[in-house]
């Protein structure tokens, strides 16, 4: 199965203290222990706060600049189950069902 989770890209982007990103994310996609590609992870924000509940997790994002400046901000106690890649969505280098979910959020 396979859940496409869209947060509207017209919202500011803001600093969450408070962690209610994380947990709203939490509330509505299941990432204990699967598989999640998140689609435009840009500098990694959104993926360092499920990343150590998920099995493993994969950012893609087409600008590379962008995601070597995301790898430092990693905590690292991730880095054995989390990777970025500079890749488009249109053409994912990923075999049919190698994931669980797939994340689409705050890219537009």
């Amino acid at each position: 199965m396979c859940l496409l989770w869209v947060l509207d890209g017209a919202m500011a982007i803001r600093s969450d203290t408070s962690g209610i990103e994380k947990n709203y994310l939490l509330d509505m996609l299941a990432v204990r222990g699967c598989r999640i590609l998140e689609v435009g992870c840009g500098d990694g924000r959104l993926l360092w706060q499920y990343a150590g509940l998920s099995a493993a997790a994969i950012g893609i994002d087409p600008d590379a600049a962008t995601l070597q400046r995301a790898l430092p901000a990693r905590p690292a106690p991730l880095a054995p189950s989390t990777a970025l890649l500079a890749a488009s969505a249109i053409d994912l280098p990923f075999a049919a069902a190698s994931f669980d979910h797939i994340l689409f959020a705050w890219s537009f």
